[in-house]
């Protein structure tokens, strides 16, 4: 899943030649600085290590900055339901406008220091703490209370479906998280997901990408699996899902995938 690059090179060449820089296809097949990757409203936005926001039109590849190159500091990156949010390596919370790239802190300044993963649900950030607490934060106030009992210090990774919260844990077991109350159950056989290097889902499946390369279609209702297509997916860094379709993410481009057979198209 290596692209060839050298056309676009070219491109960029001459439009740097003639003083015409704009919106490259793919951001020239160069995802390699991407430190974070959410969809809001079918759009892609990530986030690069020069501290850059950038929008991605998942249709054809072309992007653009949005804002000021201040995002650097970002440890987590969420989508909600009009805006972005981040945590930042200092534990602050801020919310984000996807279409200027102004930002506003939430809540207290550093209340998110301990927090090890979070997912956005139900018009709320839940996000659970190296103590083991769960909470659910209000993105517009900041205001959070604690949901269930404490015995989330285990997560390692948390997403959502459009009512549920999902975690893969240390020890590689799937687990569904009920976001009103802080129940749980495990999904599937223990440490399943061990190798786990990339989650999203998408139509209530959750989608994984392994260490192996192998891309899987759990079904959480019974979590019972499936390998899709071949096992040619190991560079992949960042799974999302937006208009219906499945997305990865590589240094070298951007992919959608067929969840039928795993052949994939690049984008842009």
């Amino acid at each position: 899943m290596s692209p060839t690059i050298s056309n676009a090179f070219k491109v960029a060449v001459l439009l740097v030649m003639f003083g015409t820089l704009g919106q490259i296809a793919a951001k020239s097949a160069d995802w390699s600085n991407t430190i974070a990757a959410v969809v809001l409203d079918e759009r892609l936005y990530t986030i690069e290590k020069s501290g850059a926001l950038y929008g991605v039109d998942l249709g054809n590849g072309k992007w653009v900055q949005i804002g000021k190159a201040e995002f650097a500091n970002t440890r987590l990156f969420f989508a909600g339901n009009r805006n972005l949010l981040t945590i930042e390596n200092d534990g602050s919370l801020y919310r984000v406008d996807p279409g200027n790239g102004s930002w506003v802190r939430v809540g207290k300044a550093g209340d998110w220091k301990g927090t090890l993963a979070g997912a956005f649900v139900n018009g709320r950030l839940y996000t659970v703490e190296a103590s083991g607490a769960m909470y659910a934060t209000n993105p517009g106030t900041g205001a959070w209370a604690q949901v269930g009992k404490s015995e989330f210090g285990n997560s390692l990774r948390l997403f959502a479906t459009e009512d549920s919260l999902f975690s893969i844990e240390k020890d590689g077991s799937l687990y569904w998280i009920s976001p009103s109350d802080g129940s749980w159950r495990r999904i599937g056989k223990a440490g399943d997901w061990k190798n786990t290097t990339a989650r999203t889902t998408l139509n209530g499946k959750i989608y994984t990408t392994e260490s192996s390369g192998a891309l899987y279609e759990t079904n959480p209702a019974n979590g019972s699996w499936r390998q899709i297509g071949k096992a040619e997916f190991g560079k992949t860094r960042f799974l999302f899902s937006a208009n219906g379709s499945l997305y990865s993410m590589e240094n070298g481009g951007i992919y959608r995938i067929n969840t039928s057979n795993g052949t994939w198209v690049a984008v842009g």
